[in-house]
């Protein structure tokens, strides 16, 4: 064991020992740049970001897809859970995460709402990554202590990354931005400072892969096909001019060689003329005539069946083919709920991702809540930090389950009693029935006669104004 193995800023968060590293990450990583994971020579660094943000800005289908990502991501509420209630310092802790990040009915203490800064944090997603600077600032907070806050999560957009910072070519010690327009030079961000939001990272490829790596090929294909298509479209509907040639009509009239020839240029001048709208309308002879060239309007089909396949392709980068459930051959509900539950889990991964990188110790790239409350409240045990949890994604078992009720109630497998119903009321969003409406047990048992729940539900309301019981 080597105590030479502990960073600087390990010693500082928390003493311990740690054992040597024997192994590499496998990343190559030169000069700050990562190599060697993208095949694609002209599909790394800041090629692929011009790139990917091309086919967000060009391709309706790929726009589409990640529109439908992107605001089911955001549709997430948040919020920081004391990570023990029955400890008033866990608790001390995950009240000062909410009041710093706006959640729990507090306003918040940044510049601007967690939320609108999603809005270019999970930007991190189809690209592959994005990182933003964290800023600082000291302030007195509800309470009247002054303390340290979050004023923002500065966006730092890919376009202006230079190379990642590593003395090892291990850990991240930060980034380094390039100069864009008049700004001035940037310095070196920190890793420390940083919060880095990744998707498929392996190793040291802090650069991850993106959504849109594999709808690449894809989007290039649709906008080769889509460029034949339009010549096709504009061929078809400006027919190319055809210059018919009748020699034995010209021979019985006694024209030459040299005649026909000289008609024939005289021909092309006009089909040139005519194309090019230099002239309205064309002279022919009765050795030489014009017709058209032009395909048959079901020059259409083919291309469209590829451009469709190639939507469906890019859809699926984005796990969004339920999008077109009802337009291709299968429309099943059943079919359709598969994918929406595989679409929800897949963005609750996402999410996990940021909660993940915000939360946890003082650490390269993530652990903001770690950073501010050690500052706040000095070392802490990791164990009782607050944690980041985010809700609205998850898959409501009650609700699925509402269809079976009734059946569950008849084999006696469910009591319908009053926890049960406040559960429903709530998913329904009506309010909580008083005391004297509450119904008991085996009133919420009574069977269902053939005239419906109607009838009974005013009998029950009789049964009640009677004082009498089933």
């Amino acid at each position: 064991m080597n105590d030479k193995s502990l960073t600087t800023r390990e010693k500082h968060i928390k003493p311990r020992l740690r054992y040597d590293s024997l192994g590499i990450s496998g990343t190559q990583l030169s000069g700050g740049i990562i190599t060697g994971v993208e095949k694609n020579p002209n599909l790394f660094g800041e090629s692929w970001i011009d790139e990917a943000e091309s086919m967000l800005m060009t391709d309706a289908t790929v726009r589409k897809s990640w529109i439908m990502v992107k605001q089911t991501l955001l549709s997430a509420t948040w919020k920081w859970e004391s990570a023990n209630e029955d400890d008033d310092e866990c608790n001390k802790l995950a009240e000062y995460a909410n009041e710093a990040f706006g959640f729990d009915g507090y306003s918040g203490m940044m510049n601007r709402s967690f939320h609108s800064m999603l809005e270019y944090l999970v930007e991190a997603f189809p690209i592959g990554y994005r990182y933003a600077e964290e800023i600082y600032y000291v302030a007195p907070g509800q309470d009247g202590r002054v303390k340290v806050w979050l004023e923002e999560y500065a966006d730092r957009e890919p376009s202006a990354h230079m190379k990642w910072l590593s003395r090892n070519g291990q850990d991240l010690d930060g980034v380094l931005q390039k100069v864009v327009g008049i700004h001035k030079t940037p310095r070196p961000i920190p890793a420390n400072k940083l919060l880095l939001i990744n998707v498929g990272q392996t190793g040291s490829n802090w650069a991850g892969v993106g959504m849109l790596r594999p709808a690449h090929w894809y989007f290039r294909t649709k906008q080769r096909v889509s460029n034949l298509l339009v010549v096709a479209a504009e061929r078809w509907s400006v027919p190319t001019p055809k210059i018919v040639i009748d020699r034995s009509v010209a021979n019985e009239q006694g024209y030459t060689d040299t005649d026909i020839d000289a008609m024939i240029d005289s021909a092309e001048g006009q089909a040139e003329a005519f194309m090019s709208a230099e002239n309205q309308y064309l002279v022919e002879g009765q050795a030489v005539k014009f017709d058209v060239y032009a395909p048959a309007p079901s020059f259409q089909q083919g291309p469209l069946q590829i451009l469709e396949r190639c939507n469906a392709e890019i859809m699926s980068a984005f796990l969004t083919e339920f999008s077109i459930l009802g337009q291709t051959s299968t429309g099943s509900r059943s079919v359709g709920e598969i994918h929406n539950s595989t679409f929800r889990r897949a963005c609750i991964t996402l999410l996990n991702r940021i909660s993940d990188q915000v939360g946890g110790v003082d650490r390269a790239g993530g652990g903001t809540i770690g950073r501010l409350i050690r500052w706040n409240f000095g070392s802490v045990s990791q164990s009782k930090l607050p944690k980041l949890r985010h809700y609205g994604l998850d898959t409501d078992e009650l609700a699925e389950s509402l269809q079976m009720l009734p059946s569950l109630v008849t084999a006696g497998l469910l009591t319908p009693d009053d926890t049960l119903e406040h559960a429903i009321r709530d998913r329904l969003g009506a309010t909580q029935l008083n005391e004297d409406a509450k119904r008991t047990p085996d009133e919420r048992k009574l069977p269902l006669s053939p005239v419906g729940g109607a009838m009974q539900l005013a009998e029950q309301i009789l049964r009640k104004k009677n004082g009498k019981k089933n």
